[in-house]
């Protein structure tokens, strides 16, 4: 598995934040879910799937919406070049 970056949910909240596979596999093994249900989490998020699983909903992090934050954060900071 690779890491990926993502968007979380908890779920009866509009609050999202970005974060990535590897946190959120971390905080499902906290929470007991299996290595094949990990897995399976993994695959549908690489579909393009939007995954609600242990409180959380999860979709991937496209190109465009990461393009945007990164112009987000640097728009606060003096880029040098």
């Amino acid at each position: 598995m690779q890491n990926i970056p993502l968007i979380a949910a908890l779920e009866g909240t509009q609050h999202k934040v970005s974060t990535d596979w590897f946190a959120i596999m971390a905080m499902l093994k906290t929470r007991e879910m299996s290595d094949d249900d990990i897995h399976n989490v993994y695959n549908e998020l690489c579909a393009g799937l939007r995954v609600t699983t242990r409180g959380v909903t999860l979709s991937k992090l496209s190109a465009d919406e990461l393009n945007h934050q990164i112009i987000k954060q640097s728009e606060n900071k003096d880029i040098l070049i």
